[in-house]
């Protein structure tokens, strides 16, 4: 399969120049990036982003945090797995050049848009809280590892089928007060539903395209809400925290 153009959605990749997708070129405003001339690419919605430069068929080289060189390896085996689609876990090179609809929605007859049920995390379709964390965790589990491939990301998951059966994940993390609030909220979230058959899924109060955080209001509050929220007083006052992570180096 040729690589696709980047999508414009801006969520994980963004071409250059990124006028539309919220990934300003260092030219465009975001002069604190400085990134240099043969960035072609830009990887992470959010700063700090990192500059990517194609290395022939399915490759990327990944920009060096401090910006003075190019790594020909991490991005194939540290983040190719969340941003790009079919990975082959020997080669390390990727079929598309950012996250295809079927990462989420799965394998979708061609019937689809006549009865929605048959898409993954549709309105329509079953909801069993494992194989809906099952969906997210692919990304949002991070500091995971595949068994059959050793890379900290799964091997070729496909929605629908059981992921913690080849992705190793340390559930104990989400006891951890040092990781980030962000991780250990998903952590939490996983370990409720896959070890204590919990009906708490990102669902419940995310969307899948929308970055809306509306959903939260019509929750019943529970601890796992202290992860991120005061125990008491209005959901929309955060406590404040910095996003980290080892897997992605910030």
């Amino acid at each position: 399969m040729p690589l696709l153009p980047p999508r414009e959605s801006g969520r994980h990749l963004a071409a250059k120049p990124a006028r539309t997708d919220g990934h300003p070129r260092p030219e465009e405003g975001a002069s604190e990036e400085n990134l240099p001339n043969d960035a072609a690419y830009i990887l992470g919605a959010h700063p700090p982003r990192r500059g990517l430069k194609e290395d022939g068929y399915g490759k990327y080289d990944l920009l060096s945090r401090n910006g003075k060189s190019w790594d020909h390896e991490a991005f194939a085996l540290r983040c190719a797995g969340c941003h790009r689609t079919a990975v082959d876990p020997k080669a390390h090179t990727f079929s598309a050049t950012s996250l295809d609809s079927y990462t989420c929605h799965g394998i979708v007859p061609q019937d689809h848009p006549n009865d929605t049920s048959l898409v993954w995390l549709s309105k329509k379709h079953t909801r069993d809280p494992k194989e809906i964390v099952s969906i997210c965790g692919q990304c949002h589990l991070r500091g995971g590892r595949s068994k059959s491939s050793g890379l900290p990301y799964p091997n070729n998951f496909v929605a629908g089928d059981d992921l913690f059966h080849d992705f190793q994940v340390d559930f104990s993390k989400a006891d951890d007060a040092g990781m980030s609030p962000n991780d250990r909220h998903v952590y939490t979230n996983a370990r409720d539903v896959v070890l204590h058959k919990g009906d708490v899924t990102c669902l419940s109060c995310h969307k899948v395209h929308d970055n809306n955080i509306s959903k939260h209001r019509l929750v019943l509050s529970g601890p796992i809400c202290q992860d991120c929220h005061n125990a008491e007083g209005p959901k929309k006052k955060v406590k404040p925290s910095v996003a980290r992570s080892d897997v992605c180096e910030y």
